[in-house]
């Protein structure tokens, strides 16, 4: 299974949510586009939901980073939530846990932008 996601946007803000593995860039190749079709429509605060994300490897983390420095230079953030198995074992491990806020649930993650 290579990787599959959806994104739904309410108030503002971008949820993505992600199914599957993350193992190439080429897994990415339509979420970016999209991110890019969204932040030139002023979406610029993200939420990227791995709840159903069962792998990840350096392309989605660098992908992942990427994604930050995008929402930051448009003055919007984004967060990180619902992170298990070995996912959340390699974020520890890298240290990806301290550049990202993380919520344990969607609900939480959205309360970020709120205040």
């Amino acid at each position: 299974m290579s990787l599959d996601f959806n994104i739904a946007i309410t108030n503002g803000i971008a949820v993505v949510s992600f199914k599957g593995k993350i193992l190439t860039d080429s897994h990415l190749e339509k979420l970016n586009a999209e991110i890019g079709i969204q932040t030139l429509e002023k979406t610029t605060n993200w939420v990227f939901d791995f709840d159903q994300l069962t792998h990840i490897n350096s392309s989605g983390i660098n992908f992942i980073i990427r994604s930050l420095t995008r929402s930051r230079i448009n003055c919007g953030d984004l967060v990180l939530c619902s992170i298990k198995g070995n996912v959340k074992t390699l974020f520890e491990i890298g240290k990806i846990n301290e550049i990202f806020s993380i919520y344990s649930s969607t609900s939480d993650a959205i309360n970020h932008f709120k205040q």
